[in-house]
């Protein structure tokens, strides 16, 4: 009954919300969720994600749930299923989003696990985070939850691809999605340096600069992508 109530109120809520603001981005390999107003980046939090056997659903939602001090009910694969009050003890913190039937963000009190793929499918933030994201959060917001292992980012010295861990194998840095990012601007810069595909894998985020404006002298070097990039991602298609 509670998953027929929470996919009505998910449907309508997500329907009823095209114009709401602000928006609510997560990028599930840059372990990175962005609250969106007006096109800008107003915030940025660190989470932790799905593990690569229990994943983070991606695609178009809305929140259709909010609560303060949830109480935490283990699911199916849990021995021990008895309830978990509001508390230290509660692994949800002090605020739940519901923005997917039984998929939501959180609080947690396990604050070492963020920037991980380890929780079973939710978002997670510090408490303090949720605390301030729940103020932001309406019913009806909109969330995007998207898998993108590929960014294009622009540096005083050059045009970087910034390239970030696979973690759910997916194979999403291709040449295909390179090209698709790099022809809107391509027209604006010179390519010195192209990356040579397949790319490398590494557990860190890494980027490498591939082309400049004017008459840069060529050349390309790895550096640490940053974590907070301040101008709205692309939205990509809807899916699960």
């Amino acid at each position: 009954m509670r998953f027929v109530l929470c996919l009505i109120l998910f449907v309508t809520g997500f329907c009823g919300s095209v114009h709401a603001s602000p928006e609510i981005y997560i990028n599930i390999p840059a372990y990175r969720l962005m609250v969106i107003d007006k096109g800008q980046v107003v915030k940025s939090y660190d989470i932790a994600v799905g593990t690569p056997y229990e994943q983070t659903p991606v695609g178009r939602f809305a929140v259709f749930l909010k609560q303060e001090y949830p109480t935490w009910y283990p699911g199916a694969k849990f021995t021990d299923r008895t309830p978990v009050p509001p508390g230290p003890d509660n692994p949800l913190g002090t605020r739940w989003m519901e923005f997917a039937p039984s998929y939501g963000i959180h609080g947690t009190n396990a604050d070492w696990s963020l920037g991980c793929a380890v929780s079973g499918g939710c978002i997670r933030m510090h408490d303090r985070d949720a605390r301030e994201l729940y103020e932001w959060v309406a019913i009806g917001t909109p969330v995007t939850v998207a898998y993108e292992t590929l960014a294009l980012a622009e540096k005083g010295d050059g045009l970087y691809l910034q390239v970030l861990p696979d973690i759910y194998g997916r194979q999403t840095s291709s040449r295909e999605r390179f090209l698709a990012l790099f022809a809107p601007v391509a027209a604006y810069w010179r390519v010195v340096s192209p990356p040579v595909f397949p790319l490398k894998e590494a557990e860190e985020a890494y980027e490498i600069r591939f082309a400049v404006r004017g008459h840069s002298p060529p050349g390309r070097e790895a550096k640490k992508a940053p974590q907070q990039p301040q101008a709205a991602p692309p939205r990509p298609a809807a899916a699960r």
